[in-house]
């Protein structure tokens, strides 16, 4: 028996999230049919992360158990054969069978790139969130810094999420610019549903201006889901990382 760990990455745009759904088309049930054909054997694939529909990733790290001899050096060029064009194996390698992608990781990172400009665009539409609004990048930077930390942030998670405990340890949350693109980068020991889309949403509303800084910080001290905004649109978010 082989654990083999897998880095993919992928366009989110066409896929109903990560985890298996059934009659929808997701990252994990993608992958678990086209290997399970390819190897000749039931694949089972644990992931990193639970990325939303809409939701893309450079750098999701995969696992799964298997009795293919498959060589590693042939390992990726063969997988990929079998994957549509949204769906890309990066790199292959043989881990620990005690590994699990999932709860062997010490933190993801995410980040959210957001396109500031009056009129939305058609090309960068599939990777990017749009905000008309002007912002301002020293706001934000200073709300941002406020979360840091090991907090309850309840008022950052959607309905329907089955986590027991809503405090998170956020360990980095950062904002550049280049021009009229700003990104965010938040990194965390987990993520709460749809939480680092809705820290997203917030942060831009201190950026344009409609919030002051000491709110966001505030909304985690509240934990009222009611006053914090929907989240910002998915497919301006990517996981880039996971670290162990």
């Amino acid at each position: 028996m082989r654990n083999l760990c897998l880095t993919i990455e992928y366009d989110g745009s066409d896929f109903s999230g990560f985890q298996r759904q059934p009659d929808r088309r997701t990252v994990q049930g993608e992958l678990e049919s086209a290997f399970s054909r390819l190897l000749g054997e039931p694949i089972k694939i644990i992931g990193a992360g639970r990325t939303d529909a809409g939701v893309h990733a450079t750098g999701q790290v995969v696992n799964f158990l298997t009795e293919n001899p498959l060589p590693l050096a042939k390992a990726t060029g063969v997988f990929n054969s079998a994957l549509p064009p949204d769906l890309a194996v990066k790199r292959v390698a043989e881990a620990d069978l005690e590994f699990n992608a999932r709860h062997w990781a010490k933190s993801r990172i995410y980040r959210y790139l957001a396109l500031n400009r009056p009129l939305r665009s058609a090309c960068l539409g599939r990777f990017a969130g749009w905000v008309a609004e002007p912002l301002a990048l020293a706001p934000m930077q200073q709300a941002l810094a406020l979360l840091v930390g090991e907090r309850d942030f309840s008022a950052f998670q959607a309905a329907g999420s089955p986590a027991r405990s809503t405090v998170r340890r956020l360990l980095r949350a950062e904002c550049r610019c280049l021009g009229d693109r700003f990104w965010l980068t938040l990194e965390a020991d987990a993520f709460l549903y749809r939480m680092a889309r809705i820290i997203a949403a917030a942060t831009f509303l201190v950026g344009s201006g409609q919030k002051p800084v000491e709110w966001l910080a505030g909304l985690v001290e509240k934990g009222d889901r009611k006053l914090a905004p929907a989240p910002a649109a998915p497919q301006g978010l990517c996981l880039i990382k996971v670290v162990y």
